[in-house]
C-alpha cells in the first residue's frame, strides 16, 4: 500500500519598497507547491519599469530544485531588461546549495 501524504507548504511574500527597490520578504518553504506564487509575483514587480527587487531570503526553511529554478529565472528576466535581482540576507543553508549548484559566483548578494 502506498501513502500519500497531503502536500503541506507555507509561503509568505511580504512586499516593501525602500531606497534601494523592491524588497520581497520570504518565509517558510519555496518547493515545487510554492514556487508558481513567487514567480506570478516576480513577474508582476519586474513587469514595473526600472523595478530592482531584492529578494530576503532570510526566513525561508527549506527549498527545493523548483524553488531554485525560479530564483534563476527571475534574475535571468531581470538582467535581459538592464536590471537586477538580489539575494538578501541567504541562510548558511542557502549559500551551501547555491555553492553546491556552481550558482554562488552567479547571484548577487547583498547582507
Amino acid at each position: 500500500m502506498i501513502t500519500i501524504l497531503p502536500v503541506s507548504t507555507e509561503l509568505s511574500i511580504n512586499r516593501s519598497d525602500d531606497d534601494r527597490g523592491v524588497v520581497l520578504a520570504l518565509s517558510g518553504e519555496l518547493d515545487v507547491v510554492s514556487a508558481p506564487q513567487l514567480e506570478q509575483c516576480l513577474k508582476e514587480v519586474l513587469a514595473q519599469p526600472d523595478a530592482r527587487v531584492l529578494l530576503d531570503l532570510n526566513g525561508l526553511r527549506f527549498v527545493d530544485s523548483a524553488g531554485v529554478s525560479v530564483l534563476i529565472k527571475a534574475k535571468k528576466d531581470a538582467e535581459a531588461s538592464g536590471r537586477a535581482v538580489v539575494l538578501r540576507r541567504p541562510t548558511e543553508q542557502l549559500h551551501r546549495v547555491f555553492s553546491l549548484l556552481g550558482l554562488a559566483d552567479w547571484l548577487v548578494y547583498e547582507d
